[in-house]
């Protein structure tokens, strides 16, 4: 039954298409095998042992994931992965087969999703007991929304990294109120946009082949689960939803990061950020310096949410610890950033990796956070640093676009967001302002998405 030029897809993973396909039903539910040989396009040994990890990581990750078969549409469905093996024969191209058991949870008249919205206004010293800017982002293209806690929507125009088109967009919609949580989300969404909108994680790299005469490309490794892959020293990760994009930096002598967010057909608008520890000296634009990331974990891998750990230290025998969660949600305009040092008597910053040209806004460091000071930003946009706690002010330290707590602390909470201005009046829009953002990120609703019998 192959085709070279069909594919199945699991979730975001595809490949050809394979040699046998099994439906078995009965009175206690329906269940699909898949099995066959890698090869056609997968001819690069890289590519193989991607794929070898991206199939065990969703067969250890329990969701619900979408499969569809170019073969057969008929055949599309929502389903959970029990079981997935690659026997191995020989490393060698064409040595590599698979075998995938699903269970059939229903097409997509069958079933609707919920989204359990839970969580917490963030403990601030900014006096910020409530707003109305909880929020919560379905699908791009989700049809049959309920929410009755829901009293505005808002559209965020979002690249859509579901196509081989780099300027290709979705438009999402976020539902907002100031008791959203008070009520689950319930919609519907069709097999093929499940992934409009969603955080994806890329860790690595890995090569490819158009087919077996073409020469190889190198492309990011998109993770599925939390238990795919590996992450080696000076690779690349990135984490995005499609509105904002943080990549971790490669550097081996700073703990760096890059920002950008998604203005109208691309992302735009980079930003370079550094950690480092206690007050800068004189003439330097950053404290004592962390040194390069040496280890990354994906803690949640989700479509409505996505969290990874990034550890690195400080002294040159090896101590002085940092680990740093970034957090990032569907339909935000901002990452979350927990970190935690080594010592809790000595401030730790966030900031940008070389002093600004113009000096930060530090108009609302009271209220819990920076604004780019830039008349002309690049692109129009400006970035937003914040934090739930209280924020030294002295002007030395802001005007460098940098964050410190006033408090000790071995742990610091903050988020990195971005301005999106109109492109016709150059205004921010409602709900992409600095004040929206930060308290987007104040009065955050965790998610989490299930499947439900419709």
């Amino acid at each position: 039954m192959s085709n070279p030029t069909y594919k199945v897809h699991f979730g975001r993973l595809s490949f050809t298409s394979p040699s046998q396909l099994s439906i078995n039903a009965s009175p206690g539910g329906k269940s699909m095998s898949v099995s066959g040989k890698f090869g056609g396009i997968e001819n690069t040994m890289s590519h193989l042992k991607y794929l070898r990890d991206e199939l065990a990581s969703l067969a250890y990750c329990e969701e619900i994931i979408p499969f569809r078969y170019d073969g057969d549409t008929t055949l599309n469905a929502y389903v959970k992965i029990n079981g997935a093996s690659v026997s191995t024969s020989r490393y060698h191209l064409a040595g590599f087969s698979y075998n995938v058991e699903m269970e059939i949870i229903g097409r997509e008249g069958d079933v609707m999703f919920e989204s359990r919205l839970t969580g917490s206004l963030i403990e601030n010293n900014h006096s910020i007991s409530s707003t109305s800017e909880q929020f919560h982002a379905p699908p791009g293209n989700h049809y049959a929304f309920i929410n009755g806690s829901a009293n505005t929507s808002n559209l965020r125009l979002a690249g859509d990294l579901t196509t081989d088109s780099a300027t290709d967009t979705c438009n999402l919609y976020l539902k907002q109120g100031s008791n959203l949580r008070n009520n689950n989300s319930i919609y519907s969404v069709d097999i093929e946009d499940y992934y409009k909108g969603a955080c994806r994680v890329s860790m690595g790299t890995h090569t490819e082949k158009a087919n077996g005469s073409s020469t190889e490309t190198t492309v990011d490794s998109v993770r599925h689960g939390k238990h795919a892959g590996e992450w080696s020293v000076g690779e690349k990760l990135v984490i995005e939803n499609g509105l904002i994009k943080l990549e971790l930096g490669t550097s081996a002598t700073q703990a760096l990061f890059k920002t950008y967010i998604w203005d109208v057909v691309a992302y735009a608008t980079e930003h370079n950020w550094a950690f480092s520890h206690d007050t800068p000296t004189t003439g330097n634009h950053l404290g004592d310096d962390f040194l390069g990331w040496r280890r990354v974990q994906i803690l949640t891998n989700r479509p409505e949410l996505v969290v990874v750990r990034c550890t690195t230290y400080k002294a040159t025998d090896k101590s002085q610890r940092l680990v740093v969660d970034f957090a990032l949600k569907r339909g935000a305009h901002h990452v979350s950033i927990i970190a935690n040092q080594y010592t809790a008597g000595t401030k730790l910053n966030i900031s940008l990796s070389e002093a600004p040209s113009t000096n930060a806004s530090a108009t609302n460091i009271a209220n819990g956070y920076l604004v780019d000071g830039t008349s002309s930003p690049e692109d129009n946009n400006s970035w937003i640093l914040g934090s739930p706690s209280e924020l030294v002010s002295t002007s030395s330290i802001t005007n460098r676009g940098m964050i410190q707590k006033v408090a000790n602390g071995a742990t610091f909470s903050a988020m990195i967001g971005y301005v999106l201005r109109d492109a016709d009046t150059g205004n921010p829009l409602g709900h992409n302002d600095a004040d929206s953002v930060f308290k987007q990120y104040i009065d955050n609703v965790n998610e989490n998405q299930r499947i439900i019998k419709a």
